[in-house]
């Protein structure tokens, strides 16, 4: 009777299969891991980390990377996982409460933030449906290892004033130039402490804001 012995060359290549295997899903499923912002992009993520800021604003024009910058540092507060890039306090250890509101311009919304968001959280960590909206305007985590289950919504600048004046929150996102009326209604909802974070073109049409803001030592601008 023979007795059939494994092959460790088969064993070995066996594995290494597998491992290659899991890298390709971990990086279809789990983009955010693998992002690599470039110079402009770094330094905006490590001020926000830093907590130091109450608002925190990245100015620059389009194709810098602003959005995926966004979407990362988004994820990285939501799914930490402390790699090189995200591995400071606000990322480790969000401090506010986990609920929060994205907001912008209808179209910037629907082409390019809800796809962009889409792309770079990781798969299976959340979920998102339209609620009475025509994009995906509600959005909540899967809270693991400790971390707090997150919310946030998504809002346009052609909604009525009123509908931003209700809520407590705990981080607010604008991309690009706010209104100046949404811009004071938002801001007071993070009456029990917050993070704002702007990504804008250049300003153009928001004199209130250059003039009040980006003046300011409270803001951090790249």
């Amino acid at each position: 009777m023979e007795t059939q012995l494994n092959n460790p060359v088969d064993d070995l290549q066996q594995r290494i299969r597998r491992i290659k295997i899991q890298k390709i899903k971990r990086r279809q499923q789990q983009l955010y891991r693998y992002y690599e912002p470039n110079g402009k992009a770094q330094k905006f993520i490590e001020m926000v980390g830093s907590n130091r800021f109450f608002i925190n604003l990245f100015i620059a024009a389009n194709g810098v990377g602003k959005t995926a910058t966004l979407c990362n540092i988004l994820a990285n507060i939501f799914f930490p996982i402390n790699p090189e890039f995200f591995d400071y306090p606000l990322y480790n250890n969000f401090p506010f409460i986990p609920k929060g509101r994205i907001i912008s311009d209808t179209t910037t919304l629907t082409k390019t933030l809800v796809p962009e968001l889409h792309k770079w959280f990781p798969q299976g960590k959340y979920t998102s449906h339209k609620a009475d909206k025509h994009y995906e305007s509600v959005w909540r985590t899967k809270g693991e290892n400790g971390k707090p289950n997150f919310e946030f919504d998504m809002m346009s600048y052609e909604q009525d004033v009123k509908q931003f004046e209700s809520a407590t929150l705990g981080f607010l996102v604008f991309d690009e130039p706010v209104p100046e009326a949404i811009w004071k209604a938002s801001i007071a909802r993070l009456r029990r402490g917050g993070i704002i974070i702007c990504c804008f073109t250049p300003l153009e049409g928001s004199a209130y804001f250059y003039d009040n803001y980006v003046v300011s030592p409270q803001v951090v601008r790249f």
